[in-house]
């Protein structure tokens, strides 16, 4: 049976770029996903680029794909590297 871990990375995968139609996700951000225990993980986004302007949106897109998965109750966005990374982390975790 797969971990938690490997079932989000692999629901993350799936994630398009709305205009190419690509999976662009793994080469704009490295992603590590720890699972907390009772339905809780954490996600580590870092951006490959600090500037990125769609790095909101990204993040946005995994903590949604990642909600799905079956056994997530809580996800906790960790967002590194990005010149509004404490922004994003802020704006992910309050809703």
């Amino acid at each position: 049976m797969e971990s938690l871990e490997q079932r989000i990375l692999e629901a993350l995968k799936k994630i398009r770029d709305p205009i190419t139609g690509t999976a662009t996700l793994f080469a704009e951000a490295h992603i590590a996903v720890q699972d907390l225990g009772e339905g809780v993980v954490r996600i580590l986004f870092i951006p490959t680029n600090p500037y990125s302007p769609t790095a909101l949106t990204q993040a946005e897109a995994v903590k949604t794909v990642a909600r799905k998965v079956p056994g997530v109750k809580r996800v906790i966005i960790d967002c590194r590297n990005h010149i509004m990374a404490q922004l994003i982390t802020d704006r992910l975790n309050t809703t």
